[in-house]
């Protein structure tokens, strides 16, 4: 079996901004999409504690338990055309019945409509937008793509 993959359309709010969440502190915040879909960043610091992970590891949870779901619907197909095809032929001998009951496939949900709670900011260092709660912004962010307060 060789590599499968999956395409999944993440919503973008109005002004082409996509939701993300940093790992460690569990805060959320938007970047543009052409910033986030740049090959030039390999890293992004989180606007809100400033520490730097892998671009894909900002997914909100909700796009992560979508992506799970398509992959295990895609499991439970598999399972289901490749062992049905076995069981009808092991069934063929007259000897032994066999039957396969199947796990019941998960309706994928929608994903969800980007918040709106979120001001933008614009970052002098590198010339970017970022969008965050207004909370954070009175506070002061950091910079994602070079980390600079």
């Amino acid at each position: 079996m060789g590599v499968v993959s999956f395409e999944i359309s993440i919503p973008l709010d109005p002004d082409g901004f996509i939701e993300m969440e940093c790992d460690y502190c569990k805060n959320r915040f938007m970047l543009h999409h052409q910033i986030y879909e740049s090959e030039d960043n390999i890293n992004f610091f989180c606007p809100i504690c400033g520490l730097p992970n892998r671009t894909n590891t900002f997914f909100v949870p909700e796009v992560l338990e979508k992506a799970q779901q398509i992959a295990l619907n895609y499991m439970y197909d598999e399972i289901d055309r490749t062992l049905g095809k076995s069981l009808k032929q092991f069934n063929k001998n007259g000897l032994v019945k066999m039957t396969m009951k199947t796990p019941k496939r998960k309706i994928e949900k929608e994903l969800y409509a980007p918040s709106e709670d979120y001001v933008q900011c614009e970052k002098g260092c590198c010339g970017l937008k970022v969008k965050v709660k207004n909370i954070d912004k009175e506070i002061g962010i950091y910079c994602p793509v070079c980390g600079r307060s």
